[in-house]
């Protein structure tokens, strides 16, 4: 009888995982496909589960938004290869652009959602803010070599300006807002970081 307990919890187990990750794809493909704030109906009915289902599995959205922004960095995560310091600038430049575009343009769909929840939920405000320093410090791991030439106030100025210049709002900007094909917006990523770095 233990074994058939045993084997009977398993199953319940191994079947709870794979709804809980059907919900968390779920959202995740909506979110992709552009549906800003997906209902718990639409979520539970793209998982083919029910709505019930759905609160059996997460307490509350906030459960949900960490399985789900989890997920998205356990995804792009490999994907991200460090720039190699050895490279003159430019090439550098070349490297650190084509992967932060590439990343961007990635996240983008999610990223438009995460900024309507930002406000109002401490797991997606701690995610954006967590990301912001990270991509923030990478800048600064691939340009140190630049950025040590500088005094240091100039040197926080150039080091902002940078974040800025390669953060997902300046690529939302030339993307959405500007209408600037990948490429162009590539471009225009590029040219702001070289200006920034020419002018040391």
């Amino acid at each position: 009888m233990g074994t058939a307990t045993n084997a009977a919890r398993d199953g319940r187990t191994v079947r709870a995982e794979r709804t809980r990750q059907a919900l968390v794809d779920a959202l995740l493909s909506l979110l992709y496909e552009g549906e800003l704030h997906p209902t718990a109906e639409r979520i539970s009915a793209r998982a083919g589960v029910s709505e019930r289902s759905l609160f059996q599995h997460f307490a509350d959205r906030e459960v949900l938004y960490q399985a789900v922004a989890l997920q998205q960095y356990e995804r792009i995560a490999p994907t991200l290869v460090p720039v190699d310091l050895s490279l003159p600038l430019p090439e550098r430049i070349d490297a650190f652009v084509e992967q932060r575009a590439r990343l961007l343009e990635e996240v983008t769909p999610v990223r438009r959602a995460a900024l309507l929840l930002e406000p109002d939920s401490e797991v997606v405000s701690g995610w954006l803010q967590s990301t912001r320093r990270q991509k923030a410090r990478e800048v600064e791991r691939v340009f140190r070599a630049e950025l040590d030439e500088l005094d240091q106030p100039r040197r926080g100025v150039v080091l902002g300006a940078l974040a800025a210049a390669s953060a997902w709002t300046f690529w939302e900007s030339l993307r959405a807002h500007q209408r600037l094909s990948v490429d162009r917006s590539r471009a225009a990523m590029r040219q702001a970081i070289l200006s920034l770095l020419a002018q040391r």
